[in-house]
């Protein structure tokens, strides 16, 4: 009755008051209640997500930043926003993400602003995660993989093959690496490539779908509601909101039109596709009577090959173009790896494999500094530690509590890296050389249970693909420089402050030996 006797405005009005009052309730109760309340960090910052919310949307990805300046001011342990901490100390990062059997869940907010709801990454339950993990596990371990490198270097002879013939020309090589990770990733998943190799300047829509979510990534983990939910909009609308969203809406058909090319399949024609030396993930799922029918749901298959897809193009593709920009920017480093790699050279029609070349210890350097400095998932993906409290230089972390590292912190702590801006691969070889193991401080796959997936495939692509391209071209850069590859923006993935930190270069010819 009271509200029926209210006008529209004071209604408004009413509904106005009890917001602001709920908003001043809320901030007294995270400065003075809530239990994170005695831990380091500005005020400002404790305050619900604000703070996080203006640099992170509002200043497109620059969290960081300040995050880095809390820590120089207040310590090692902070408190970023409303229920969450940020810790920087590389000898932790096992703790927080390794988990040492612990009941680890992802935080909501880290995986809302994903628009594959039922992939593994998208994942918060412990328990359901290490059951999807089981499925996949044995298709991404280093046997399968080995299994697979002929495809990998059939991908590589197409693309030396393109770029001698753009001998002259200026080339993207990140696109050209993009357009190798994606046929290669696709074969594996699928059975079957696009051919990107072939795209005209190496350029495909499914990358282009891939540079818009990221361009959505830091307003997505904000939205109320699930940010695949965007996909089911009018593709008007979604052009209104990006030029290029479209392609994100035509990627997923396109996948899906692969799943039910094979589902259509005949019963022989999938034997046959099984039994192939080179069968798809995709494939072997739909086919292993061991996986329960609520996993091979279309929806489901389509989020696991999404993630699978988008993330085996791009983090690859990057690490390959930061260790070629170092290369070609330092010539010695060059020379050098070539050096090596002429110690292990084949015979005509024979190809390295990855363990051969993972035991050169220069070559291992190129590829860990390469994947140092290109840090994977450069956001912040929280942990919580379900049931059990955490303990930290004095300090109890309660049951719940969403905890981060950054991988760009600790792939540029001095401690662990002297002189961590420099690409230097001889690092690795000295620690080697010392019985150091820098290995525990290379986080950019993350650690524990939920690392990558994909790292074996990532390591066999890099590997093989730093070692035939630098032994079979000649290139000089083109335009680009150190500050191409200086982290600013933090989109899911690294950005430079302008541009998007393509690596281009010149194509002089063949790498004529000595």
């Amino acid at each position: 009755m009271l509200f029926q006797e209210l006008s529209f405005s004071a209604t408004i009005g009413a509904a106005i008051g009890a917001f602001a009052v709920y908003v001043v309730a809320r901030c007294i109760y995270d400065l003075y209640f809530h239990p994170l309340r005695n831990f380091p960090g500005p005020k400002r910052a404790a305050i619900w997500s604000f703070y996080e919310f203006y640099y992170d949307v509002i200043k497109d990805g620059t969290y960081l930043w300040e995050i880095e300046k809390m820590h120089q001011e207040y310590g090692p342990i902070i408190r970023i926003n409303s229920r969450s901490l940020h810790i920087h100390d590389p000898e932790y990062f096992n703790t927080v993400y390794g988990g040492s059997g612990r009941k680890v869940n992802k935080e909501l907010s880290a995986v809302s602003g994903y628009t594959f709801p039922h992939s593994t990454i998208s994942t918060i339950d412990h328990d359901l995660h290490r059951r999807r993990r089981a499925i996949l596990n044995p298709y991404f371990s280093k046997r399968a993989i080995a299994d697979f490198e002929p495809i990998i270097h059939d991908r590589l002879d197409a693309l030396i093959s393109r770029l001698v013939d753009a001998t002259g020309s200026t080339i993207d090589l990140t696109c050209a690496f993009s357009a190798f990770t994606a046929d290669v990733v696709i074969q594996y998943f699928y059975g079957f490539h696009a051919n990107y190799i072939s795209s005209e300047g190496f350029r495909f829509s499914l990358k282009d779908a891939l540079n818009v979510l990221l361009s959505f990534y830091n307003l997505t983990r904000f939205l109320p509601f699930r940010a695949d939910t965007l996909k089911s909009l009018p593709l008007p609308i979604l052009g209104l909101l990006n030029p290029n969203f479209p392609e994100v809406v035509s990627a997923r058909e396109a996948n899906k039109q692969m799943v039910l090319k094979y589902l259509n399949k005949p019963d022989e024609d999938k034997k046959a596709m099984t039994d192939a030396k080179s069968k798809s993930v995709i494939v072997s799922a739909l086919t292993d009577l061991n996986v329960p029918e609520e996993e091979k749901t279309l929806d489901r298959l389509l989020d696991e090959g999404e993630t699978i897809i988008f993330a085996g193009i791009d983090t690859t593709a990057r690490t390959l173009a930061v260790a070629f920009f170092h290369l070609l920017n330092n010539k010695e480093l060059l020379m050098k790896l070539r050096k090596e790699l002429s110690a292990i050279e084949k015979p005509d029609g024979q190809r390295w494999t990855t363990a051969e070349l993972e035991a050169v210890p220069y070559m291992r350097g190129v590829v860990q500094e390469a994947i140092r400095l290109t840090y994977g998932l450069v956001v912040r993906i929280p942990r919580i530690s379900a049931h059990e409290a955490l303990q930290y230089k004095g300090f109890v972390i309660p049951p719940g509590t969403p905890v981060s590292q950054s991988t760009y912190m600790i792939n540029n702590d001095a401690s662990a890296f002297p002189n961590p801006q420099a690409f230097d691969p001889d690092r690795w070889v000295r620690a080697a050389q010392d019985g150091v193991s820098l290995d525990k401080y290379m986080v950019s796959f993350s650690k524990g249970s939920r690392a990558c997936l994909g790292i074996n495939l990532a390591y066999a692509k890099l590997y093989l693909g730093i070692a035939r391209v630098a032994f079979s071209l000649d290139m000089e850069l083109f335009e680009t420089t150190q500050q191409a590859m200086q982290v600013y923006h933090t989109r899911g993935f690294a950005f430079p402050k302008e541009g998007d930190g393509a690596v281009k270069a010149r194509v002089m010819g063949p790498y004529q030996r000595q």
